[in-house]
């Protein structure tokens, strides 16, 4: 089986312009599949299902794999020649448009298909899942959906979700181009400003964010040492606006997708969290948790926690504060850095952390430290040691933090961690801020990307199974929440 079969001949063309043929070739890429097994799945007599199969053989789109004699009878097994169809489009000047629009179809057809199969439920349920279960719209709700091309057919059922319990549905549509001919000409002033949060912020009641990289690839556009200035910019004019939509009371839902490359490579079981938290909605004993930890460190004054070696940190909370709830379930399988999974998040901006302790393990950037002791003062990482190896990672650790720039020793942030799957270092440096009763720590970053911390660094440094306190009252104790 080929990973790419160029369309070159209009036959081709036209035998898919037929729904029928592309909803065929869609269930033969993955799968091999006889005419009597698809009649069965499509609900198409064989015999007439067997014409359509034959014009796609005879248009080379699919191949007989192999046959199987039973009872008197051949069963004849066919699969499409390839994962990723493209039409090519030296068939001509004036066929180009058509074959563009061809290609565009498929490509989007067969990625569709191969979503629903990996997080095995269709894009209508998903869409009703989401509208009536996760965010429960109501009637005269406003919506705004933003997404990129690659979303387009969820997004077209979610609109009808929407549109069914009598909300209204605004959706905003960007791609990779776009953003870069916005950077390039539209001047300064016009192109800091937000849809969202300058104008509609204060109108809507749900954001749904598709997450996830861009269909085109960048490599098509060259910024110049001005658009790279001009795009710093404009990028800090929207960590502006993300803090702006914490202290509303929109409620968001960010469904994390994948490239059509990383569908076709990963493992499809990991990729079963690509649409993360329409998939995995918390109980609500998980909201409730959240919830009370949330408000308790926004009327705290100070949070604690001791390592049980005669160490502790002392956090002391500002007056303004930003503490975030993340409350969809993640669990041991997930990949994705932008998984939720119960943890509550403190900014630090404005206010102090100081203190020793020894962290059951840390990751900087991707790699993985045991028993690392660190100081902090003032908010700064002074110090850090490991006992893990410390010949050669004492020195890797050093390395890193000299060869990083900007915010790199500054602690950014906390999380605690509140996902009830999670309950021991699963090696994903990002979905272990979710370990259940864990307090971690980011340095040189923050997790909810609203702070004035920049750097290249990200350090994370976890402390498990401890004892942390709110104003001297115990919140945590050896995994357990006191309430």
């Amino acid at each position: 089986m080929q990973d790419i079969f160029y369309i070159s001949t209009i036959k081709a063309i036209k035998t898919l312009s037929s729904d029928k043929r592309l909803k065929i070739l869609q269930h033969l890429v993955d799968n091999e599949y006889t005419a009597q097994d698809l009649g069965l799945i499509l609900k198409i007599k064989p015999n007439v299902l067997w014409y359509d199969m034959k014009q796609l053989e005879d248009a080379n789109l699919i191949e007989l794999i192999h046959t199987e004699q039973i009872r008197g009878t051949v069963k004849k097994f066919y699969r499409a020649v390839a994962r990723n169809f493209f039409v090519d489009v030296s068939l001509g000047a004036a066929n180009i448009n058509n074959s563009r629009r061809i290609q565009n179809m498929i490509s989007q057809e067969i990625e569709d298909w191969r979503r629903e199969k990996i997080i095995k439920i269709s894009f209508k349920k998903l869409a009703n899942k989401i509208i009536n279960q996760n965010l429960g719209i109501k009637e005269n709700e406003i919506v705004v959906i933003s997404y990129q091309p690659m979303h387009q057919k969820l997004v077209e059922d979610l609109m009808i979700e929407i549109a069914k319990n009598g909300a209204y549905a605004i959706p905003i549509f960007l791609t990779k181009r776009m953003e870069f001919n916005l950077i390039k000409n539209v001047p300064l002033k016009f192109a800091c400003r937000d849809v969202i949060s300058d104008y509609l912020l204060d109108k809507i009641d749900v954001h749904i964010i598709f997450s996830g990289e861009f269909l085109e690839g960048s490599d098509e556009f060259q910024f110049t040492p001005d658009l790279i200035e001009k795009s710093d910019r404009i990028e800090e004019v929207k960590r502006e606006n993300i803090r702006k939509t914490y202290q509303t009371k929109v409620r968001f839902l960010t469904i994390d997708t994948l490239q059509k490359n990383q569908i076709a490579t990963s493992n499809h079981e990991i990729c079963k969290e690509m649409y993360w938290k329409s998939l995995n909605i918390g109980p609500d004993s998980l909201h409730n948790e959240c919830e009370f930890v949330q408000q308790r460190l926004l009327s705290s004054i100070s949070i604690e926690i001791q390592d049980g070696k005669g160490s502790s940190l002392k956090i002391s909370l500002p007056k303004e504060r930003t503490i975030e709830i993340k409350d969809g379930i993640a669990n041991l399988q997930s990949s994705d850095s932008e998984l939720p999974g119960g943890m509550v998040v403190g900014l630090l901006e404005n206010g102090s952390i100081e203190g020793e302790f020894h962290t059951d393990f840390a990751f900087l950037f991707n790699k993985k430290f045991e028993d690392v002791f660190i100081k902090i003062e003032k908010c700064k990482l002074t110090k850090i040691l490991t006992n893990d190896n410390p010949d050669i990672n004492q020195d890797e650790l050093q390395k890193m933090f000299n060869n990083a720039y900007g915010d790199k020793d500054v602690v950014g942030s906390f999380c605690i961690g509140l996902n009830p799957e999670i309950y021991q270092n699963i090696n994903h440096p990002y979905i272990n801020s979710k370990i259940y009763g864990a307090l971690s720590l980011q340095v040189g970053w923050d997790e909810l990307e609203a702070s004035h911390v920049d750097s290249d660094m990200i350090a994370q440094f976890f402390m498990l199974n401890k004892t942390i306190t709110v104003d001297d009252l115990i919140l945590f104790k050896n995994g357990k929440l006191y309430k």
